[in-house]
């Protein structure tokens, strides 16, 4: 008959006395382990180590590299009647840049040209073909071509000796004007004339007067052969008298001669104009405008 373990009894505060003494193992939160963090950082290390050694190995030449080849002017001259080769019918055979391009890829080693013997006047320069600078492929001063730089030196040059050789063309003055004082037996009054002559048609004029005071000077009126086609204002100083007498906007005067007088009294005598003063300006109907100016 089989044996019952008998367990003895426990109460329950004994039980919940165990329970409390066992060791508890404390939550980490969502951080992931030393171990995650290890093998993350491992990774990026090997894949950074990688790279760098694959650019590395791209970067190195294996094929070893051309050899420099040093060529005279006459082997170039010979290579260059080679290419330029006939067909089977006379012509020659075009270059084309594509085949140029083929064919200096082909030749693998760089080319570096020297000049032939004799020195300087052979046309061959090093790194290129034979040409001078001037691109006419002779000496410089041998007169066998003609540089695009002296070209254009001569354009400009023919250019600047037309622009020289041409007259500029000047308008011709089309306006004239002069002052007068009309004889008078009067002692006391006198009459300042001012005659415009303009060969063109005006859609403007002005002609203005300035009457030194010389004593007892007052304006009495003015006139003028254009009537009521003019406008007239006067003002009066201690120093002068002035008057401006204006042709009225949208009218046009014809070519012609026109007459303007101002008239004042002043002391007894004869009075001295020598510091009396007009000026006149017109533009015509083709919107040139003339100045002039001038005593009695």
């Amino acid at each position: 008959m089989p044996q019952t373990s008998v367990r003895p009894p426990r109460s329950d505060g004994e039980f919940a006395d165990v329970f409390a003494r066992r060791a508890r193992t404390p939550l980490r939160g969502f951080l992931p382990g030393r171990r995650v963090w290890s093998a993350v950082g491992g990774s990026a290390a090997a894949v950074v180590v990688i790279a760098g050694a694959t650019a590395l190995v791209a970067r190195i030449d294996w094929s070893g590299g051309p050899e420099t080849v040093t060529t005279t002017a006459a082997a170039k001259k010979t290579g260059a009647t080679k290419q330029g080769s006939t067909k089977a019918g006379g012509a020659t055979a075009p270059t084309t840049p594509s085949a140029a391009a083929s064919a200096g890829k082909d030749k693998g080693p760089d080319v570096v040209y020297l000049p032939p013997p004799g020195g300087y006047g052979s046309g061959t320069s090093v790194g290129g073909p034979a040409s001078n600078a001037s691109g006419s492929g002779s000496r410089p001063g041998s007169g066998s071509g003609t540089s695009s730089g002296g070209t254009a030196a001569g354009n400009a040059q023919k250019s600047a000796s037309q622009s020289a050789g041409a007259t500029p063309q000047q308008s011709t003055p089309y306006m004239s004007s002069d002052g007068s004082v009309v004889a008078d037996t009067n002692n006391y009054w006198d009459q300042s004339l001012v005659t415009v002559k303009s060969t063109k048609a005006l859609s403007s004029l002005k002609v203005v007067f300035k009457i030194i005071q010389t004593g007892g000077v007052a304006g009495t009126g003015t006139w003028s052969s254009l009537d009521d086609k003019v406008s007239v204002s006067s003002g009066a100083s201690s120093g002068e008298l002035d008057y401006v007498i204006t042709l009225k906007s949208g009218v046009t005067l014809e070519p012609g001669t026109y007459s303007f007088a101002v008239q004042y009294n002043h002391a007894p005598g004869h009075r001295d104009p020598g510091g009396d003063r007009y000026n006149v300006t017109t533009t015509s109907t083709t919107s040139v405008t003339e100045y002039r100016k001038g005593g009695f």
